[in-house]
């Protein structure tokens, strides 16, 4: 078996299969965690080599450094999170929102679309508001109504706004390509990836008790 010329790129997965390695996929990583994991690894194991520390203190420093790997995972993954959203929310009001300033009159039309917009509760009737809007030419309640199917997840709706509106095509686009964090499948999956496992040491500590073991002050602090 030839060497996995993946081998060093934690985020594909990789299987050999009739004399050659292919590409199976992506796996639940990325290179900033994986870097961060390793990292951990290491100072795990220096932590361990350190013959002057007890088995106390070994795994006080061994609570602190998994705590500050925990931390920065986490913060990465809401990192993501946080530009996601906004993503979706500026794509969004590009597509089904407004832009820029407007006057009384026109703020007064577009609040009482949005109004009848969110008066709609379920598809079906969204689809026949979204037709009678387009055919009478009222744009603000059509973009009101597509705005209400995007947040309701009403696809064929929102597709059916868009198709009669090619220019959106590019904002649409994007906004499809982002994940939705509504979805529960998309959810676990950014959760899984930015995790980490506490180390052996830990003995299946909860977050919390590690929080408090790492918060542990031995005379002289010899885990820090």
């Amino acid at each position: 078996m030839t060497n996995n010329p993946f081998a060093n790129d934690p985020t594909v997965a990789a299987e050999y299969h009739d004399g050659r390695w292919i590409v199976r996929g992506s796996t639940l990583t990325t290179h900033e965690v994986a870097r961060l994991q390793q990292n951990l690894a290491r100072q795990v194991e220096q932590i361990n080599s350190r013959r002057s520390l007890s088995d106390e203190a070994k795994r006080i420093a061994i609570a602190r450094v998994y705590r500050d790997t925990r931390n920065q995972i986490q913060a990465a993954g809401q990192a993501v999170l946080d530009h996601v959203t906004s993503e979706r929310a500026r794509l969004s009001r590009k597509l089904f929102g407004y832009e820029g300033t407007a006057d009384a009159q026109t703020v007064i039309v577009r609040r009482d679309a949005a109004d009848r917009a969110a008066k709609l509760t379920d598809p079906d009737e969204a689809q026949r508001a979204l037709e009678r809007a387009e055919a009478n030419g009222d744009v603000h309640l059509a973009q009101a109504i597509a705005g209400q199917a995007q947040a309701n997840m009403w696809g064929d709706v929102v597709n059916s706004y868009l198709n009669a509106h090619p220019e959106a095509g590019e904002a649409a686009q994007q906004l499809q390509q982002l994940p939705n964090p509504d979805d529960g499948a998309w959810r676990m999956r950014h959760a899984m990836t930015y995790s980490v496992m506490p180390p052996q040491e830990l003995g299946g500590l909860s977050d919390y008790q590690v929080d408090a073991l790492a918060d542990t002050v031995l005379d002289g602090d010899t885990a820090a």
